[in-house]
């Protein structure tokens, strides 16, 4: 027999999702308030919210001393029922945390290549992952009982339908077959989600950050990969397979250089550019004093107002400004937030790359510097598992009845 959309049940169950996400968006609210504010009646608020204490999804944390007469208890959204662990993808290594269900992370140690060796297979990434898994968990004195998703950012092309990965930054194609999401659930015992990177930065940088106000933005990252997470009206934009935003690697030229390949946008304007500018700049000033330093080191020196470094940041930004024109005149962005171990430093160079770009653009966007530096595609992770958290609860725990713990 056919569910009336009117069935109890489902009321009751959108009752009690309703309420649960008064409580999480106002905290402090007692069943009075709620009643008040959603028009439901006394006794089935009552009955909701005990259903929501008893599921742990809420808690009572004193009494409501705005309310006239008799003071009731006040109810805030209990982010600790469950956890998440979160993890960042990159060159070096696997960055791990553990965030709850306010977003809030707490970072452990990473998993670094190095120690993957040189055959890596699933067991022995398993291990290394579960092993910071457990050391986070003993950070929060919680058991890995208490996590129930993992989400995960990774420096590909993440097809958002099918999962499916490419285009890898290539550093890490040696473990592409460890890193899909097939894989890495395999390897954790529990649902992982998959998203690229700068996606998830970007969504951060809108959620936490610097772009909070602004509709449409661009986040751009600038380190070894170069990448762009687009948010248009408010919305991660995706494209076709998940593909929109890699900038990196379109041609910079349709004449291939001396190599014989066509070169990349990310190799002129990532790290492997500023290596590139700071080789010719030594060649050129051989008592320079370059010798042997790194991206950054030369950022620092910059900073510090040396002019060797100066100069070449000046000559990177000039690579900038055509690529960031054509960006600009395509999208029109409010804002574009500069991310990445190059673009956390973006006040070094936003100055000049403004004047410079004044006369190709329409409408000059912000420029402005992620403020949430190297946590960003954390943070993202962290919102991301939080949304499919929520789905969890509302379809599983309060419609099916499924426990909250379920990782073993």
């Amino acid at each position: 027999m056919p569910t009336s959309i009117g069935n109890p049940q489902m009321i009751r169950h959108f009752n009690e999702y309703l309420i649960l996400e008064l409580i999480v968006q106002y905290p402090g609210l007692s069943r009075a308030e709620i009643s008040r504010r959603t028009g439901i009646s006394k006794p089935t608020v009552s009955a909701a919210v005990q259903q929501l204490l008893d599921r742990q999804l809420i808690c009572e944390t004193g009494l409501d001393s705005n309310q006239q007469g008799r003071k009731g208890q006040v109810l805030e959204f209990n982010a600790n029922v469950f956890y998440l662990f979160v993890l960042d993808i990159g060159p070096e290594g696997i960055a791990t945390g553990i965030a709850d269900l306010s977003g809030h992370v707490v970072a452990g140690e990473p998993v670094l290549w190095t120690e993957c060796g040189d055959n890596p297979d699933e067991q022995h990434l398993a291990s290394l992952l579960l092993s910071r898994m457990h050391q986070c968990a003993e950070q929060l004195s919680i058991t890995p009982q208490h996590i129930r998703f993992a989400s995960a950012g990774i420096p590909a092309v993440v097809d958002p339908v099918t999962g499916r990965i490419q285009t890898l930054l290539p550093q890490l194609n040696p473990y592409m077959s460890l890193l899909s999401s097939t894989s890495l659930s395999k390897q954790l015992g529990m649902e992982v989600l998959l998203d690229n990177d700068v996606n998830l930065a970007a969504a951060a940088e809108k959620q936490y950050g610097v772009a909070k106000t602004a509709v449409h933005f661009a986040y751009l990252y600038l380190g070894e990969g170069v990448g762009a997470g687009l948010m248009i009206d408010d919305k991660l934009y995706r494209g076709l397979h998940g593909a929109a935003g890699e900038i990196g690697q379109s041609a910079t030229s349709l004449t291939a250089g001396s190599s014989g390949q066509h070169r990349r946008l990310e190799q002129q304007i990532g790290s492997e550019g500023l290596r590139e500018l700071m080789a010719d700049y030594a060649a050129q000033h051989p008592n320079a004093g370059l010798d042997g330093w790194q991206v950054e080191q030369l950022l620092d020196a910059a900073a510090q107002g040396q002019p060797a470094a100066q100069s070449i940041v000046q000559q990177y930004v000039e690579r900038l400004v055509l690529p960031l024109s054509q960006m600009t005149a395509l999208l029109s962005p409010e804002m574009i937030v500069f991310g990445g171990p190059i673009g956390s430093q973006a006040e070094l160079f936003v100055p000049q790359l403004q004047q410079s770009l004044q006369p190709f653009v329409p409408a000059m966007p912000q420029l402005k510097s992620s403020a949430l530096s190297d946590s960003a595609v954390m943070r993202g992770a962290a919102r991301a598992g939080v949304q499919r958290a929520f789905v969890h609860i509302r379809e599983d725990v309060l419609a099916v009845g499924t426990p909250v713990s379920i990782h073993k």
